[in-house]
């Protein structure tokens, strides 16, 4: 495995979790406050805080993660 690979790995966490985070806080902002002029303010606020908070779960969560989706793989095959 070449840098590039290692470097790619250790970002993909923190990639997943700002797609993951924005998604859902557009998702949970839209059910609590519906569609209007200012959605898309209140879906920034949203992602601002739960950005950070999904960085850290993904860092501090990917080794479990990581020995759940293993076992999960042995099991299917």
């Amino acid at each position: 495995m070449d840098a590039v690979e290692r470097r790619a790995q250790r970002l993909l966490p923190g990639i997943l979790a700002a797609f993951m985070s924005a998604f859902v806080a557009a998702v949970v902002t839209f059910i609590n406050t519906g569609f209007d002029a200012g959605y898309p303010r209140r879906w920034l606020l949203a992602w601002c805080l739960a950005l950070p908070a999904a960085i850290v779960a993904a860092y501090l969560f990917r080794p479990l993660a990581w020995r759940l989706a293993r076992a999960a793989a042995r099991r299917v095959s």
